[in-house]
């Protein structure tokens, strides 16, 4: 059988500025993570804009994105077993080709639109046995040296395929050749991006393989090593915060891709279709966060980062629920450099712009620092769990915001909402300093006793 390495075995290959970009493995991985996402959000927007147009009703639109987080919920930690007992590649290119298949049965939306939750369920579902797998293949085709800066670029990349997926591409095409196109265009992303991973190099047998599994002892043994997952995440004090934060972050965007029109339009004052005056500053806070990370990791540790990332996000986000006030005297400071009158909707514009920016870099320091810490820590034979137990606590933690947030800012606005948002995580961050305090005099001398770096605080 081949053997795979653990924790201790991953390779001390230090990082060099973008020599990950050489890496021929990795950029098959990163490109169909990019294509695949921006087709993703690309269906998500058809999705909504279809059902808006039929519909004209909010209780469909919380149906169509319940269909979403839902499978999630219930095949999230399933999805982890089963990838941990088999082939990643195997999982990697098999889920873009029935994803490629299932996005052509949103055509059936024109016959009865219950077709389009069904087959939303089945997409959904499939991409959960996905986004473990690619999260367990990233260690393997990458030295440890340059985990952060791959970790950077894919949370990069996940930005960037909302902007590329919502704002520029599913717009475009609605707008001048219709939904169907759109999927059409969408399944013919997934063969591609499935064409990229079959070029991957063939992947590590697993230590379990899926054949070992008996059908009398099936449901006995995937609840064991459920609870295997859970067991590792609640022994390690480091582990568990670092699947906390990626929840929060994790549910956090979901919540402000719901907020955010409202407040583009209340608030800001511009139409929902300018919103990309706001996503990208923020992407481009997140570019600069993946440029800088390796270099910020190095001088202060990724905890350290993390609980900044935190205090600092929970600040913005305060900022932006009083922005209309807070904004008044940028207008007026624009037009004196300028030598002329600005409407007031260009200072508060320009003050969100700014303030996106930080937001998309405060958002990076909590992310690629807190994923790296997961796939440093976790053993290459549970890894898949412990992904997969991320990915279904962001679903669980966005399932109630998301059905509630709509009511919430009709009946107290939008900035109100924020800025209760902002309050829970600056609370967060502050229970997360204070553990990492607690942690650190049993994290030294556990550290000292054991003979090896792998503290309650942090990995280096």
């Amino acid at each position: 059988m081949s053997h795979e390495p653990s924790y201790g075995e991953l390779t001390e290959e230090p990082a060099h500025g973008g020599s990950v970009l050489r890496n021929r493995n990795f950029l098959l991985l990163w490109i169909a993570q990019a294509i695949s996402q921006t087709a993703q959000n690309a269906i998500w927007f058809a999705l909504m804009v279809v059902v808006e147009e039929t519909t004209r009703s909010g209780t469909h639109l919380s149906i169509a994105i319940l269909t979403t987080v839902v499978p999630g919920v219930l095949l999230g930690m399933v999805a982890g077993v089963f990838v941990d007992r088999m082939n990643k590649k195997t999982v990697l290119v098999t889920t873009n080709c029935f994803r490629a298949i299932a996005v052509l049965g949103y055509l059936l939306y024109a016959q009865a639109l219950g077709f389009i939750y069904l087959v939303n369920l089945v997409f959904a579902s499939i991409s959960q046995f996905f986004g473990p797998a690619e999260a367990a293949t990233i260690p393997r085709v990458v030295p440890k040296g340059q985990l952060i800066t791959a970790n950077s670029l894919f949370n990069l990349t996940f930005t960037g395929s909302q902007l590329a997926g919502i704002v520029l591409l599913a717009p475009w095409i609605l707008k001048l050749f219709g939904a169907p196109t759109l999927f059409i265009l969408a399944a013919a992303i997934y063969v591609v991006a499935s064409l990229l991973v079959y070029l991957l190099p063939p992947g590590e047998e697993p230590h379990k393989p899926l054949s070992s599994l008996r059908k009398e002892t099936l449901f006995g043994e995937m609840w064991t090593e459920i609870g295997e997952g859970w067991s590792f995440i609640g022994s390690d004090a480091t582990v568990a915060l670092a699947v906390r934060h990626l929840t929060l972050i994790a549910g956090l965007m979901l919540v402000m891709s719901m907020v955010a029109p409202r407040f583009v339009v209340s608030v800001l004052g511009i139409s929902a279709e300018d919103s990309v005056y706001i996503m990208a500053p923020a992407g481009i806070g997140v570019l600069i966060g993946a440029m800088t990370m390796s270099r910020l990791v190095a001088r202060f540790g990724k905890v350290i980062l993390v609980n900044v990332g935190l205090i600092t996000l929970g600040v913005s986000l305060f900022i932006m629920s009083i922005l209309s006030w807070a904004s008044t005297g940028v207008a007026p400071w624009i037009g004196g450099v300028l030598g002329m009158a600005v409407p007031s909707t260009v200072g508060i514009v320009s003050a969100m712009m700014v303030l996106a920016v930080f937001l998309g870099f405060e958002a990076a320091l909590v992310m690629v620092p807190s994923q790296t810490i997961l796939m440093e820590r976790t053993p290459t034979q549970i890894r898949g769990r412990i992904f997969a137990v991320q990915i279904m606590l962001g679903n669980v933690a966005s399932i109630l915001p998301l059905v509630f947030l709509g009511g919430l800012s009709d009946i107290f606005g939008v900035n109100n909402v924020i800025a209760i948002i902002a309050v829970g995580i600056l609370a967060i961050g502050w229970m997360a300093i204070r553990q990492n305090r607690e942690a650190m005099p049993e994290a030294v001398a556990a550290g000292a006793g054991a003979g090896r770096e792998r503290t309650a605080v942090d990995i280096e």
